[in-house]
């Protein structure tokens, strides 16, 4: 099982609108998935201060197709949606944005992706999960690259792989559909390999995520 973040700048200008990106959950295992349930949370401190943490001026949402509304990422833990029934080599996604307020200092952020899954057998644990890191640059400033952030599986200063240590979902959560099929050439998640569904609509819905860093601020 593997989780990803998609298309997260590296760089986000303070005050420069939303920015979309996706959470993909991908099976590439041989046996269907029961439960996966989608985790991720994302943080930001000021450059010059480093115990000022800016998390509070960053606003991430979530798309609820149910609803048909954007909706605010949960603030305690961040299970946010759950894919039943996953197939082998399926993968399902769920669409995501960020804004960052035009007061906030330069700086730099982060945010971590993991998931909770079971299969049939009633095994379950969690996907190796990874940290995306990216600058926040000063209001009117220019980016000096259009790529974006790769997810690294080691924290903040230290040369360590990450521990997932938090609390399993406690359900509720809202289905996330399949929305693809990863191509027969390749296990990962990361091949552009949607086929044909790349327009497809994601339901996703409320719930919470834990994520292994450092402090946290209000949404």
């Amino acid at each position: 099982m593997t989780t990803e973040l998609r298309g997260l700048p590296r760089e986000i200008v303070a005050g420069s609108g939303w920015h979309a990106f996706t959470y993909r959950a991908a099976n590439t295992s041989g046996r269907v998935i029961a439960s996966l349930s989608a985790s991720m949370e994302l943080w930001s401190w000021d450059r010059k201060n480093l115990e000022n943490e800016t998390t509070k001026y960053i606003t991430v949402q979530w798309y609820n197709s149910g609803s048909r509304r954007w909706e605010p990422m949960p603030a305690d833990y961040g299970y946010f949606a759950e894919t039943r029934n996953l197939k082998p080599r399926a993968f399902a996604e769920a669409s995501l944005r960020l804004k960052v307020d035009a007061k906030t200092p330069a700086g730099f952020g982060g945010a971590f992706q993991t998931g909770f899954f079971s299969d049939r057998s009633r095994t379950c644990g969690y996907s190796a999960g990874a940290y995306y890191y990216f600058d926040v640059l000063a209001a009117g400033s220019k980016p000096t690259t259009g790529e974006d952030s790769k997810g690294t599986t080691t924290r903040p200063g230290k040369a360590v792989t990450t521990v997932v240590d938090k609390p399993a979902p406690k359900g509720g959560l809202s289905d996330l559909p399949a929305t693809g099929e990863l191509a027969t050439t390749g296990a990962s998640s990361s091949t552009p390999l949607l086929l044909g569904v790349a327009g497809a609509a994601v339901v996703v819905g409320g719930a919470a995520v834990a994520v292994a860093r450092r402090g946290r601020g209000s949404r």
